[in-house]
């Protein structure tokens, strides 16, 4: 029997191992060249002085038959997800696979307080630099660190004492929004899930009613119910934010802290409640709660010291803990309970500027993970800190994308 094919048949152009040979060694030219010259200027009138990226933004002639462009294409893969894990990695990334040594001492460091400022100082963008010698000198590497686009032409910096928590919850109520803040809420806090609309059906009448916004801690509910929520809301009907986690390892008793900072006692079946009768009572009045789609911070309506209190029951249960118990989830509650804010406000053109935003993101990653080591690579006539398992996974990287070139032997490019 014969294979039969119809429709439309793509003319191809099939080229041999040596187009990939011949393309490695034109790049490594092209990109030692680049490596030479003092800057580039684009289309934009724009002046560019970093060699690598010189190099990946090069474009091919279209009259070229060679596939040099679906080959770049996977450095340029390469290089955007190496980007996405640590900034200048996809830089050293470029390097190392066009072997360039960017090691000179193969010893380990750390970023202690007496190396701080050195450290720092690798960094040429002036802004990230002053930003991060302000949260050092300042504030503690514990708080939460939130960037926000300002109006003013100056860089502000302000302190909060609420707790962040970190989790993983319901964010489409947010709808449309990155964030939303709601003051003098009223709570309840439900140890269940929320199954039908008649379990809160009076706090949807008192909300629609009064006009005050709620905040339903639980462990969610159904689509009828959220559904509800969220239809009400957007008439602006009602304020009501549900907090709805998944029950799990890390949420299990996420609810005893929030109740602890409330100074409130949490509604369960166990104590023989329903969520319908607590929903009749008029509920507590918290003192302000914002979310975003990384998790929400509470102003605690207790004092410090029960906090502390809270806390040094949980580090208790840590250190009564077998040696082989999993204290993570209770270790990550005690930094959920200690993390503040630090809020950092950029003027908007300077929040526009890739290169600042780079800069101040490898400072910031590099100053939360002092005391752990770190490797010192040098490229593009400067010094880069690189931590020591994340450079163990880029040489890792290399040497994939080098075997993955020399493995090709042929290479299939449809003509138009």
């Amino acid at each position: 029997m014969h294979q039969t094919t119809c429709g439309e048949t793509h003319k191809v152009e099939i080229f041999d191992k040596s187009s990939v040979s011949d393309f490695l060694k034109k790049e490594k030219e092209a990109f030692d060249s680049a490596k030479k010259s003092n800057g580039c200027l684009y289309e934009s009138q724009k002046i560019i002085n970093n060699p690598t990226l010189n190099y990946l933004n090069e474009f091919f002639s279209k009259n070229l038959r060679l596939p040099n462009d679906q080959l770049k294409s996977i450095l340029k893969k390469e290089f955007d997800d190496c980007e996405k894990i640590y900034p200048f990695l996809g830089e050293a990334f470029l390097n190392l696979f066009f072997d360039i040594d960017l090691v000179e001492d193969k010893n380990l460091s750390v970023v202690t307080e007496e190396n701080i400022e050195d450290f720092i100082n690798t960094s040429i963008d002036k802004n990230a630099k002053n930003i991060s010698r302000w949260i050092v000198n300042n504030s503690s590497t514990d708080r939460v660190l939130e960037i926000e686009k300002s109006i003013l032409d100056k860089i502000l910096i302000t302190k909060e004492e609420n707790t962040f928590f970190n989790i993983d919850y319901d964010a489409d109520f947010l709808g449309t929004k990155s964030n939303w803040e709601m003051k003098n809420y009223r709570f309840a806090i439900i140890d269940g899930f929320i199954e039908s609309v008649s379990e809160i059906h009076h706090m949807l009448h008192f909300a629609a009613q009064n006009k005050e916004p709620y905040v339903l801690f639980c462990f969610g509910m159904s689509e009828e119910v959220k559904n509800i929520i969220i239809q009400n809301n957007s008439k602006r009907i009602t304020q009501i934010f549900p907090v709805s986690m998944t029950v799990n390892e890390n949420t299990i008793n996420i609810l005893n802290d929030i109740a602890v900072l409330h100074k409130s006692d949490i509604i369960s079946s166990m104590k023989g409640q329903t969520i319908s009768q607590e929903m009749r009572k008029e509920l507590k009045v918290g003192k302000s709660i914002s979310f975003s789609r990384r998790g929400f911070k509470i102003s605690p309506l207790c004092e410090k010291d029960a906090i502390k209190s809270h806390i040094n029951f949980l580090q208790k249960r840590i250190d009564e803990a077998s040696l082989d118990s999993n204290t993570e989830i209770i270790k990550q509650r005690i930094k959920n309970l200690n993390s503040k804010t630090l809020k950092v406000y950029i003027p908007e053109e300077l929040k526009k500027d890739a290169n600042f935003n780079r800069e101040l993101d490898y400072l910031l990653r590099m100053i939360n993970s002092s005391q752990k080591p770190y490797v010192k690579v040098s490229f593009d006539r400067r010094e880069i800190m690189i931590p020591d398992i994340i450079y163990r996974y880029l040489l890792k990287k290399v040497n994939t994308t080098k075997k993955m070139f020399y493995s090709i032997d042929k290479i299939l490019i449809r003509k138009e």
